[in-house]
């Protein structure tokens, strides 16, 4: 007979060691905290997106210690031993402030697990804190993002439902067709009385506001499947905020705007590039008119941001972007470019009785 006592040690020292959750608030998180959590992004970056760059501690801290005037931060952390093993955060929109009562009923949030301490029960704890942040809130709707395959699983285990496929895409510029680009260049000439302007490292204040409407006119074309999630319209406090972000990195902002004869916005598409990550820029947005597609524009202005990219930043060798799967036509563009699939990004969202029944959490 097998000595009690013995077995006894044995399960204590197989079993899985507590698992704390503690609020993280970026603002006033001491620095131990922030200690922990620079390891697990390292940790994670290195399981997950070992090609790309990190963000420099200093810089992500200093983004997300920074209060936004649309809202409030709030996220959690998993520590096991003292370690942190899994994150989750979200933004709490402030409904007050002019434009944002439309997320009024909804959550969008991220985070991750490092792959040893999955299946033990981390991400449900997390997810479970989001759950009380709904219910106090009087949040409907949680929206997550999964990129990895055990990241689909756990959603799906919970219930979570699958809305939209998004595809991010990279292009090698050393692989680039230039005669084509310069042929799709050619065809916005085509157009009469089109004119182009590019602005190169920021917008002007005085642009940016009066071509935003228009802009905001474009995203609500995006198709979005079935996502059911409020556009928010940028207003130019969001761009003011963001531009402020994109200072902590030194960053910069190109936009190539098409206008039509009477002065109207027919089109834009922008990039964004960082001296952190020399070597890359990220596509942000490309949009025509409506009753100016199919001449051509949509591929004139891809063209006219690789010039761009190409004259300007020497040191880029690589385009990012992302797209919807139902944005065909994009996507159709991208592949004549040379663009190729580096991952797929999946979103779910689960109402909050859902998730309160998945974490143990229903009232």
């Amino acid at each position: 007979m097998k000595c009690p006592i013995a077995m006894l040690n044995r399960i204590a020292m197989t079993a899985t060691p507590a698992i704390e959750i503690l609020p993280f608030d970026p603002p006033n998180a001491p620095s131990e905290q922030w200690t922990g959590l620079h390891t697990f992004r390292r940790v994670r970056h290195a399981e997950s997106f070992p090609e790309d760059p990190l963000l420099a501690d200093a810089e992500y801290e200093a983004m997300e210690r920074k209060p936004s005037r649309f809202g409030r931060r709030v996220a959690w952390m998993a520590r096991v031993d003292g370690r942190v093993v899994g994150m989750l955060s979200t933004f709490v929109a402030d409904t007050t402030v002019p434009g944002m009562a439309v997320v009024e009923r909804h959550l969008a949030a991220g985070g991750g697990v490092m792959k040893n301490w999955r299946r033990h029960g981390v991400g449900t704890r997390l997810l479970a804190e989001l759950h009380g942040l709904m219910v106090a809130n009087g949040k409907a709707t949680a929206t997550l993002t999964a990129e990895e395959p055990d990241g689909h699983a756990f959603l799906r285990h919970l219930g979570a439902g699958e809305k939209v496929r998004n595809v991010d895409n990279r292009l090698a510029l050393d692989a680039v067709d230039w005669e084509m680009v310069e042929r799709w260049h050619a065809a916005l000439r085509a157009v009469p009385g089109l004119t182009r302007t590019i602005h190169a490292g920021r917008v002007p204040a005085a642009e940016f506001e009066g071509i935003l409407p228009a802009i905001n006119a474009l995203i609500r074309d995006v198709p979005r499947d079935r996502l059911d999630f409020p556009i928010v319209e940028n207003d130019m406090r969001m761009i003011e905020e963001w531009y402020r972000d994109l200072d902590v990195v030194q960053g910069q902002h190109h936009l190539v705007l098409l206008r039509d004869a009477a002065g109207a916005v027919a089109g834009v598409s922008d990039v964004v590039w960082r001296p952190g990550a020399p070597d890359r820029t990220f596509q942000v947005f490309t949009g025509v008119r409506r009753d100016l597609r199919g001449l051509g524009l949509g591929k004139g202005l891809k063209a006219a941001v690789l010039r761009h990219v190409r004259s300007t930043l020497p040191t880029v060798q690589l385009m990012l972007t992302g797209n919807a799967e139902a944005n065909a036509p994009m996507l159709a563009i991208n592949a004549r470019l040379g663009y190729a699939v580096h991952k797929v990004l999946v979103t779910y969202q689960i109402g909050v009785d859902a998730l309160g029944a998945a974490t143990g959490r229903s009232p």
